[in-house]
């Protein structure tokens, strides 16, 4: 099979880089809104007693957990006036009733615990409508704007419990993604740089790290609409996808270069030759390295717990983007580039052939040791 690949990508190299940039473009515009279909929870096991109880309440009962905890408070005005408990009562009265299927204010529980110490704060309980987290989930995002704006008459509103916590955690996570990979993709170049000494070469394993994060998050998407996935897989995206895609790229790399450098500057076949041998060597290597990670990652989809399985998925999804990237818009590049991978050299590199002293230096004494 990678025989066969390896001979289409030898012959169509630029059909495989502009389908695989178009594939990137629309990956990176379609995986981008995944946060806004990823699960918030995904906790618990549904196959323990714990759980099928609390299934089977709520479909008597109805959701009476405390889902939502908001907290009024006003400087100057004690909860027991009529204008606190109307200001309040008012902004509970604009949610949707089918967004809840309870609020219950301090008035109506007559419970102490619900008002703060100096009488000038009190809690409310909201419990969401839904039957499953996602149901909930949506309906937390529905009723978030009308619990946010200000609720007159002084009263500043605090938005705390389960739900807060999911969205904030939702929230950071997408802002801790973009943070990573600000910071890693400009440290990955000068290592490259320092690896390579061309920019040219420093370039391909940011580019195979940045496309294999944006198709994984794509696919990620995709999984959302069979089943619920947890934020947490985004976690395992950022890792695995920069990680080993960059690691895939320098294989790849690294022996494109040795293998041209053996080749005659003259002989218009040597490019395509160093190619062959990339991808019957390097490339081997890559499948079957991502194959057996993605093997690996898959265990944990035996878990019950969502948060668990979304992890395999983020993983398998992160690696199996990395390698199909390596094997595909990285060796098509490299075709069409040629001789002008080693363009922009960095000044200690000028001047110097790049081959391999297969004989001398440290990693020939340790391979020998």
């Amino acid at each position: 099979m990678l025989h066969r690949w390896t001979q289409f990508l030898l012959t169509r190299a630029r059909f495989v880089v502009v389908a695989g940039l178009v594939t990137t473009v629309a990956a990176a515009v379609y995986g981008l809104g995944v946060f806004d279909s990823l699960g918030k929870g995904g906790f618990d096991d549904p196959q323990t007693d714990a759980a099928q109880e609390l299934v089977r309440e709520q479909e008597v009962f109805g959701n009476k957990s405390v889902d939502v905890v908001l907290l009024y408070r006003s400087e100057t005005m004690p909860a027991a006036d009529p204008s606190f408990r109307a200001a309040v009562e008012s902004r509970i009265a604009e949610i949707p009733t089918d967004a809840i299927t309870s609020a219950l204010t301090p008035w109506q529980t007559q419970d102490p615990a619900m008002i703060s110490e100096d009488g000038k704060a009190v809690q409310v309980y909201l419990s969401l409508a839904g039957e499953t987290q996602d149901d909930q989930s949506d309906n937390n995002e529905r009723i978030l704007p009308i619990l946010e704006e200000d609720a007159g008459d002084g009263l500043s509103v605090d938005i705390a419990g389960a739900w807060a916590v999911y969205t904030g955690v939702n929230e950071t996570v997408a802002e801790d993604l973009a943070r990573a990979e600000l910071i890693t993709l400009p440290i990955v170049l000068v290592l490259s740089l320092l690896i390579f000494g061309s920019l040219t070469a420093a370039l391909m394993p940011v580019m195979v790290g940045a496309i294999s994060v944006l198709g994984a998050l794509a696919l990620v998407r995709v999984l959302t609409l069979f089943g619920e996935v947890s934020i947490f897989s985004i976690n395992v995206i950022s890792l695995l996808g920069m990680g080993l895609a960059i690691d895939y790229a320098l294989f790849v790399i690294s022996r494109f270069r040795e293998e041209l450098a053996n080749e005659d500057p003259d002989d218009p076949a040597g490019v395509r030759n160093a190619m062959r041998t990339t991808m019957t060597t390097a490339g081997r290597t890559v499948l079957f390295s991502g194959l057996t990670v993605a093997v690996a990652m898959s265990a944990l989809l035996v878990f019950p717990q969502n948060f668990l399985r979304s992890l395999g998925y983020g993983g398998m999804a992160a690696v199996l983007v990395g390698v199909t990237t390596a094997l595909t818009i990285l060796p098509g590049v490299l075709l069409l580039l040629g001789r002008r991978i080693d363009s922009g050299r960095m000044p200690w590199r000028r001047g110097a052939a790049v081959s391999v002293d297969t004989e001398h230096g440290a990693w020939a004494r340790l391979a020998r040791g």
